[in-house]
């Protein structure tokens, strides 16, 4: 049994922990390195693509809304630092 059957449910908890996690990234990490931001990029794909393996595809969105959420925090460093 999945751990959030419903897709729509699972989509607006993606929103929330990318603008969560987004926020908290801006708000209190000054920056992050590149190689770190990748690392945790693919750590975090690699774990949605497991749990989307296994059934998963709701907590796998969540995941990805994280990784969106370090991508995006990178972009923003970079286009208010330049």
């Amino acid at each position: 049994m999945a751990i959030l059957p419903d897709l729509s449910t699972a989509a607006i908890l993606a929103l929330v922990v990318f603008l969560g996690a987004l926020g908290l990234l801006v708000v209190f990490v000054e920056s992050i390195r590149t190689e770190r931001m990748a690392v945790g990029v693919v750590a975090l794909v690699a774990i949605a693509a497991g749990l989307t393996s296994v059934g998963e595809l709701g907590a796998a969105l969540a995941f990805l809304g994280l990784s969106g959420a370090l991508v995006a925090n990178h972009a923003f460093e970079w286009l208010t630092t330049r």
